[in-house]
């Protein structure tokens, strides 16, 4: 049986999916909201920095920074059906501005990691006069 994530890698990551497909997207979430948390605070407790997972953290860690830039302070549960599949076609093609700032990002991710691993909360703008612990 295939797992989620090779379903998923199977699919065309280039084309945006249609209202309908969304919809049927968004239900199966709902179905689905209980096992993902419990899925998120197992992986919470599980420290990865291979160099795959690094990068796919990255790459939706700069997509998500592009789209909050670009939608100027609104939050995207505001956005309607339309507008978030306006915004999706907008970051697709904007990959190679993505890929630069995934770039940029990876560090902090994975020092963010590494943070978790020890125990040590990281270095953010409210605590940034902390010292950093080696």
């Amino acid at each position: 049986m295939k797992t989620f994530r090779e379903i998923f890698e199977e699919e065309e990551l280039n084309e945006v999916d249609s209202i309908m497909t969304r919809m049927k997207k968004a239900k199966a979430a709902r179905r689905s909201k209980a096992k993902r948390i419990m899925g998120l605070k197992r992986a919470a407790k599980k420290i990865k920095i291979d160099k795959k997972t690094l990068d796919r953290r990255s790459t939706k860690a700069a997509r998500t920074k592009l789209a909050k830039k670009r939608l100027k302070g609104k939050s995207m549960a505001d956005l309607g059906r339309g507008q978030k599949i306006a915004l999706s076609k907008f970051l697709d093609k904007k990959t190679a501005a993505i890929s630069k700032l995934a770039k940029r990002l990876r560090k902090g991710i994975r020092q963010k990691e590494l943070m978790k691993k020890r125990g040590k909360k990281p270095i953010t703008k409210a605590n940034k006069n902390a010292i950093p612990q080696k």
